[in-house]
């Protein structure tokens, strides 16, 4: 039994007229006939009387189309749900992201979507270094808010710029050395470094390792930290400087200064990535994000 013939019998059924009913269904009389006497033989019970005082339904005839009704409403239902998902206005969308990063962007982003999108379910997961990048390859996760150096050697992503910020020392206020911002790098040769440890996120260390390099001198490291939450307590606690991006000042106490690098600005760069394989909903995602892009005064989230 088709769809078009369970729309056929509730036309008839709800019209109790073959006339109106043929002329709705833009058919025949004789062919909504046939089509009742078919649906009756496949169904073998009687859903229609037709005699002289007009057309009624019989007892299965009243029970079948309210149990019609709700498949066809099932049914359109589920091709308007298939439509808009294809349409890229339904659906669900998988966000990983690193919140130490993204504070001052991503509350803006998701309250606007939601407002504009209310049929787009976004999931929002809390990363911590490599996983993240692992999770979008394996299709866990849509959407990644990421910094740039962690995809720099994979080619199966598009990326879109979010913002760059500048890298800076992070020590104690009452460091003897703390001079304020655009700092040469050089004069920290000698004091001791805590780190997050390469076997958590290789790519940060690399790069606090190759900004001293550039700089005429390799890090004396004292102490490496699995977190950046544990990294801003040990510099605190006089165990080392470090090197962090500015934006992570959201995070350190009053006890803590950010100093500019020399020759670091704008070195630490967010993204947003995605399979090119995308979920049809990710293009109104990055509309809403060129949106929230536009209203930032600058591209450093401290802006």
């Amino acid at each position: 039994m088709t769809t078009f013939q369970m729309e056929a019998f509730i036309t008839l059924a709800t019209t109790l007229n073959y006339t109106k009913a043929s002329k709705l269904l833009h058919t025949t009389q004789p062919n909504l006939s046939k089509l009742i006497i078919s649906m009756e033989q496949e169904l073998e019970a009687k859903l229609i009387d037709r005699n002289r005082r007009g057309v009624s339904l019989t007892p299965a005839g009243e029970a079948f189309l309210r149990d019609a009704t709700k498949i066809i409403e099932l049914y359109n239902a589920a091709v308007t749900n298939v439509r808009e998902i294809e349409a890229g206005v339904r659906g669900t969308i998988k966000i990983g992201f690193l919140s130490t990063a993204l504070i001052h962007l991503l509350p803006k982003i998701v309250s606007t979507f939601t407002a504009r999108y209310p049929d787009i379910k976004l999931e929002l997961y809390d990363y911590a270094f490599s996983p993240l990048v692992s999770s979008l390859l394996d299709n866990k996760i849509d959407v990644a808010l990421i910094p740039d150096r962690e995809l720099d050697t994979i080619s199966r992503l598009e990326k879109k710029f979010l913002y760059a910020d500048d890298m800076c020392v992070v020590l104690p206020k009452n460091h003897p050395l703390n001079r304020g911002d655009g700092v040469d790098l050089s004069i920290f040769a000698n004091e001791p470094f805590v780190m997050i440890d390469p076997n958590i996120s290789d790519r940060d260390y690399d790069l606090v390792y190759s900004i001293c390099m550039a700089n005429g001198f390799y890090p004396k490291v004292n102490l490496k930290v699995n977190t950046l939450n544990n990294l801003l307590l040990m510099v605190e606690c006089g165990q080392g400087i470090s090197i962090l991006a500015r934006h992570m000042e959201h995070y350190a106490t009053d006890n803590l200064d950010f100093i500019g690098i020399r020759g670091s600005e704008k070195a630490f760069k967010m993204v947003c990535a995605w399979r090119r394989d995308q979920n049809p909903c990710i293009p109104s995602l990055i509309e809403v994000i060129d949106e929230c892009l536009a209203m930032q005064p600058q591209s450093t989230p401290n802006g």
